[in-house]
């Protein structure tokens, strides 16, 4: 589009992040979801923290009155949960993979205010047939969550983040991540390698009550 022609003097301009006429940084990059599983290990810490919340609340009763054998007793059961947790989680994102064709698009957006993620069109409407097809099996089995969780992926094609909202920054040079977090929003930066120290540093310096 005529406003996203980078500038003449740019800034900075680098492999693939341009500042624009808009004033703007953008870039679109291609994130190879088998040598970058970022995604994935954030879907299981968080299910991982609900997990852990699952089993504080089923046994904080027995703990105070002192029963640890019926906790020890039923440890056993958790671990087996967790491993076909691990195991149907892995199998999906491998499903995601290949629907994506190994490789997730996403386009950036990015200002002195903040930065918005996006996924490319055509990923778009992967993304909500994929989550339709979840939500509908999730319906027919009669299981709320999995309905649930196919609403969100069918939905969750884009993500901002207020910089003067942001609370840490976590660096990931190894992925060329950047994961921003909010206290109710958390964002994945993906940049080239070249773009990713200019990036960061634009991030930091940008989020002032980030760790």
């Amino acid at each position: 589009m005529e406003n996203n022609r980078p500038m003449e003097s740019p800034e900075y301009e680098g492999i693939r992040v341009k500042l624009c006429s808009d004033g703007k940084y953008h870039w679109t990059v291609p994130v190879n979801l088998l040598k970058n599983p970022t995604a994935y290990f954030t879907v299981c810490k968080i299910f991982g923290i609900i997990g852990g919340i699952a089993f504080l609340t089923a046994y904080i009763g027995p703990a105070f009155r002192g029963d640890f054998a019926v906790i020890g007793h039923e440890l056993k059961y958790w671990g087996i949960a967790v491993l076909v947790f691990l195991l149907i989680s892995a199998l999906a994102y491998l499903i995601v993979a290949a629907v994506y064709k190994g490789k997730y698009i996403v386009k950036f957006t990015m200002d002195e205010n903040g930065i918005l993620h996006e996924q490319v069109e055509a990923q778009k409407k992967k993304a909500q047939v994929l989550g339709g097809v979840l939500g509908a099996a999730g319906a027919l089995r009669g299981n709320p969550a999995q309905a649930g969780q196919g609403a969100l992926v069918a939905a969750h094609t884009s993500l901002s983040s207020d910089f003067s909202k942001v609370r840490k920054v976590k660096a990931s040079p190894r992925f060329s991540t950047i994961r921003v977090n909010e206290p109710t929003a958390k964002n994945q930066v993906y940049t080239a390698p070249e773009d990713y120290d200019f990036v960061l540093d634009y991030i930091r310096s940008h989020c002032p009550n980030a760790e």
